[in-house]
C-alpha cells in the first residue's frame, strides 16, 4: 500500500509521497489520524511494510503515548479553581503585547503553554528527564488544553486576545503535576504496547503513516487521508500493492511478485507509476522465458 498525494505546490512532494502541511497552524485534533496534532512544519509520509518495521521503535511512538496517556490522566486530574493562577498571569498580559500582536490567541497559549510545561517537566524528572518526552507531551498537552482558543484572531485586541489565552493556560497549569506524573507512571507501557501496534499496522496494511518520524495511529488509512485532505485540502489517493505470481524457475512451486503503484496521474507521476508497471512486466517476462 502506497499513499499518492497530488498538490500543484511541490512536484517533489508527489513524487515522494511527502505530505507537506499548509502554512496555516491547526488547533483542533485529527480524531482520524489518532488525535494527533500537526504544525505548520509537519511533515508526513507512507511507509511500505520493510521500512515501516525498522521505524516502529520506541522514540517513534512518543506522540501516540503523549495523546493515550493525555486522554486517560486528563479524566482523572481535574482540578477546577484557577482564580489565583488567572490573576498572575493578567497581570503579565499588558508585558506581552508587544510582542503577540501578529499572533492568534491560539499560537500564544500553545507557545507559552508549552515551554513553561516543558520546563516544569524536566525539573520535576518526569519521564526521567527526558528532554524529548517532556517536549513532545507537553506539546500534546498543551495543544488540547488551549484547542478551543481562536486561530483566527490575530488582528483582535491585544488585550482581549491575551485574557482569552489565560484561561486556558491556567486549566493545563493547576492541573500540570497530576497529568504529568499520571502520564510518566503510563508512559512505558504505551510505549511496548504501541511498538506492537505498529508493527501489526506494518504488516497487516502494508505499511504505515508517519509525521516528524512519529507513528501516526490511525485505524482507517482512508478514514485518514479523507480527514487530511478535508482539513488541509490535501488530494490523497490510497493505492493497493499490485500481485502477480510467477512459476518457480527451479522446481515449478509458486512464489508472489509485489509492486507498489498508484493509478497514473499527469506529469513526472504519471510517468514514475507507469514505470514501475512496465519494470514489473520485464520481471515477468523473464521469467516466463527461463521457465
Amino acid at each position: 500500500m502506497s499513499v499518492r498525494i497530488t498538490s500543484a505546490l511541490s512536484a517533489i512532494a508527489m513524487l515522494s509521497g511527502v505530505l507537506l502541511v499548509p502554512q496555516a497552524a491547526h488547533a483542533k485534533a485529527l480524531d482520524q489520524c489518532g488525535g494527533v496534532y500537526l504544525t505548520v512544519n509537519s511533515h508526513c509520509e507512507f511507509k511500505p511494510i520493510q521500512e515501516c518495521e525498522t521505524t516502529c521503535t520506541t522514540t517513534s511512538v512518543e506522540q501516540v503515548c503523549a495523546q493515550k496517556t493525555y486522554e486517560m490522566c486528563g479524566q482523572s486530574c481535574t482540578v477546577s479553581d484557577i482564580k489565583s493562577c488567572t490573576e498572575t498571569h493578567s497581570e503579565s498580559c499588558s508585558k506581552q503585547c508587544e510582542t503577540i500582536t501578529t499572533k492568534s490567541s491560539h499560537d500564544v497559549c500553545v507557545s507559552d503553554c508549552s515551554d513553561s510545561c516543558t520546563s516544569s517537566a524536566i525539573s520535576g524528572n518526569h519521564f526521567g528527564g527526558d528532554h524529548g518526552k517532556c517536549q513532545r507531551s507537553c506539546q500534546h498537552d498543551c495543544s488540547a488544553q488551549c484547542d478551543s482558543s481562536s486561530s483566527t484572531d490575530q488582528s483582535t485586541d491585544c488585550e482581549t486576545k491575551c485574557m482569552s489565552v489565560v484561561e486556558n493556560e491556567c486549566k493545563e497549569e493547576v492541573n500540570r503535576e497530576c497529568v504529568l506524573s499520571c502520564q510518566t507512571d503510563n508512559y512505558e507501557s504505551c510505549q511496548t504496547e504501541t511498538v506492537n501496534t505498529c508493527n501489526t499496522t506494518c504488516k497487516d496494511k502494508g505499511g504505515a503513516l508517519f509525521c516528524d518520524g512519529q507513528y501516526i495511529g490511525a485505524s482507517d488509512l482512508q478514514a485518514c487521508a479523507d480527514q487530511l485532505a478535508s482539513e488541509f485540502s490535501f488530494n490523497i489517493d490510497v493505492t493497493a500493492h499490485a500481485v502477480a505470481t510467477v512459476k518457480d524457475n527451479t522446481d515449478g512451486s509458486k512464489s508472489e511478485v509485489k509492486c507498489s503503484f498508484a493509478p497514473p496521474t499527469r506529469g513526472a507521476g504519471g510517468v514514475a507509476a507507469v514505470g514501475a508497471l512496465a519494470a514489473l512486466g520485464v520481471v515477468l517476462s523473464r521469467r516466463r522465458r527461463r521457465a
